[in-house]
């Protein structure tokens, strides 16, 4: 009797004590019978258990990150890899040296920019700019370089479409009458030195934003005896001839030459 009276009391207050844990929190009890006449109470948090397996996950080691993938950048442009890369017959590379080339040698602002405004050449010193030449010159058999390009540019009287398609950066189209269009860049450029490859072909100008570029550097004092000698040449010929400079400008000027917008992009 006395123990039916002690399990409805322990019951009843089961209940309450799981009431009370359904309303109030995180708190729990458990009753435990021990024997007929006596009872212990134990307590203990019901999100222990829980706080313990989070922690243990968060101080898991981190999954190891694989490392990215090293990007590898361009050299640095010199006359030291220019000369290299000339030496090796790699015209290709060269051309593009050369462009970095004159972007650092042109100053802070063409370097940020990544191209040389036209009034920028004369930030380029003598010195730089005549060993460059000297480079493509020594290793084309004078073949290819600024110098050879001002010659001819000189011989062609300053005309730039005449010029182009002396040094072969337009070409003649397969049609009835005589018409020229500019070269795919890089693909219809010519990257050998080879017997039929026009002479000045290489090294390449962007003349994108116009041809002043090009005649800045043509005119760069780097060429100045360049220049005098091509004048000498261009008076013993009219002294020789007996024609005058308006005459020689009219001879030899393409029939018909197709009025591309200039978009050069080498």
């Amino acid at each position: 009797m006395a123990n039916a009276s002690l399990q409805s009391f322990l019951l009843q207050h089961h209940q309450s004590f799981h009431n009370n844990s359904t309303h109030e929190g995180p708190s729990s009890v458990i009753l435990k019978l021990t024997s007929s006449t006596s009872i212990s109470f134990k307590l203990f948090s019901s999100t222990s258990s829980s706080v313990s397996t989070a922690s243990t996950a968060n101080t898991s080691a981190p999954t190891p990150v694989a490392a990215a993938a090293a990007t590898t950048s361009p050299p640095t442009p010199s006359l030291e890899l220019l000369g290299q890369q000339l030496a090796d017959g790699d015209y290709r590379q060269a051309d593009e040296t050369t462009r970095a080339l004159l972007i650092h040698l042109a100053g802070e602002p063409a370097r940020r920019r990544g191209y040389v405004f036209f009034s920028e050449v004369q930030f380029i010193s003598v010195e730089d700019l005549r060993a460059i030449d000297m480079l493509w010159l020594e290793h084309s058999n004078r073949k290819f370089g600024y110098s050879v390009q001002r010659r001819l540019w000189e011989k062609s009287l300053r005309d730039y479409t005449r010029f182009f398609i002396k040094v072969g950066w337009m070409k003649k189209l397969d049609t009835e009458v005589e018409q020229f269009n500019y070269r795919a860049f890089p693909d219809e450029f010519i990257w050998e030195l080879n017997d039929d490859t026009p002479e000045g072909h290489l090294p390449l100008t962007n003349a994108l934003r116009g041809t002043r570029l090009l005649g800045n550097i043509f005119t760069h004092p780097a060429f100045e005896c360049e220049e005098e000698e091509a004048a000498g040449e261009e008076n013993e010929t009219g002294t020789t001839t007996g024609q005058n400079k308006d005459d020689i400008k009219g001879r030899g000027r393409p029939k018909i030459i197709t009025d591309f917008k200039p978009d050069y992009s080498f």
